[in-house]
């Protein structure tokens, strides 16, 4: 019983960064400058809404109520608090971030004993999202670099 309370546990933690991530990917949309990148990051921010409900329905299968979870009365002021040394990332930083979180949340969840084999498919997609994003600073530090020569 207290594996499944520590796994209950770490699926909590995943909600609240889930819930996060989301937030993070709808700011960055708000604030992109072409239509591309805005879909780009809905498409993401929907996708970790997706997680999250995935994330939920595993919890009620386990036998817990939305209203029994911390993330029911999640506090926003808690978050703002929590975010002010990101305030000044810029928001390609900001997504990064929150997805290494979720990847390290994800590979705790995954060590235990029960069928994580849909959190696998989400770690899929969030390590897929986080190579797309270091290839994408490290081309745009090679043009910085460059322009710098000439």
């Amino acid at each position: 019983m207290a594996i499944q309370n520590k796994y209950i546990a770490q699926l909590e933690k995943l909600l609240t960064h889930l819930k996060n991530a989301k937030l993070v990917y709808l700011e960055a949309a708000d604030h992109a400058n072409n239509s591309d990148k805005k879909r780009y990051l809905n498409q993401h921010a929907l996708k970790r809404n997706r997680f999250f409900q995935d994330t939920l329905s595993e919890l009620q299968n386990l036998g817990m109520s939305y209203d029994d979870l911390i993330i029911s009365g999640f506090n926003f002021n808690q978050m703002l608090i929590s975010s002010i040394e990101t305030l000044n990332d810029s928001a390609t930083n900001k997504c990064l971030k929150v997805d290494l979180n979720l990847s390290k949340i994800y590979q705790k969840i995954i060590s235990f004993e029960f069928d994580t084999s849909i959190f696998e498919k989400h770690i899929e997609t969030i390590e897929e999202c986080i190579e797309n994003r270091n290839r994408l600073i490290n081309s745009l530090s090679s043009e910085v670099n460059l322009n710098r020569i000439y």
